[in-house]
């Protein structure tokens, strides 16, 4: 039994496009010479006259059945089992890129720019090398510092603040409370109550990787 399994939900309703979360995620990550863990697509939906432009944020879906875990051949990508937060060990990664093929969201981005390069660094975070594969972590070090000093995470129906709980930075700045982010498997979590209420889709489904983002339609 997993101790908790962290999720985000996207309100695809109420998300503009506008990327803050792709700048707040780069910033707090230290990611500002590559290409962005979080992305946010633009996308069209309906047909003619009834269509409708959507945006959504793409991070990496932390997979339950993750084939980027199953394929690399180091044991460099692998899950934190207690929280469902798929992560890649630096150290450990070789490069050779299994993992980006074998994700179907296109999630992983490889990492050609070299550390002294960065225009910036966050100093609780690893420092990125060069010539390995990296993507969303949830904000890991965040949630490891939190669970550690006994804070809340995730905001829960009694407390839907983003801004006074422990949450990825890409949830706190989302400028249209279009994020969100919790322990799915506790009835108590804002992430639970809102999929409970709403009519939800998750990327790609048929790849039967059970991914741990919801998209509210």
């Amino acid at each position: 039994m997993k101790e908790k399994q962290y999720a985000m939900v996207v309100d695809t309703r109420k998300c503009i496009g506008c990327k803050t979360c792709t700048i707040a995620c780069n910033m707090e990550n230290s990611v500002l010479t590559t290409r962005t863990w979080q992305t946010v697509l633009d996308t069209v939906e309906g047909g003619y006259p009834d269509y409708r432009r959507v945006f959504f944020a793409r991070p990496c879906m932390h997979c339950k059945k993750h084939p980027c875990v199953d394929v690399c051949p180091t044991g460099a990508s692998y899950e934190k089992k207690e929280w469902g937060i798929v992560l890649v060990n630096q150290r450990k990664c070789i490069g050779c890129r299994c993992c980006m093929t074998a994700c179907p969201y296109e999630a992983r981005v490889f990492n050609w720019e070299k550390p002294e390069d960065m225009l910036t660094e966050n100093p609780v975070v690893p420092v990125r090398r060069l010539g390995v594969v990296e993507k969303c972590t949830f904000c890991i070090h965040k949630i490891d510092e939190a669970h550690k000093k006994g804070l809340q995470i995730g905001t829960t129906i009694n407390e839907p603040d983003r801004y006074k709980v422990v949450v990825p930075a890409c949830v706190i700045e989302c400028v249209g409370n279009a994020l969100y982010f919790g322990d799915i498997c506790d009835p108590e979590s804002q992430v639970s109550s809102l999929l409970k209420k709403n009519k939800y889709k998750r990327l790609a489904e048929r790849a039967g990787t059970e991914p741990n983002v919801y998209y509210i339609e």
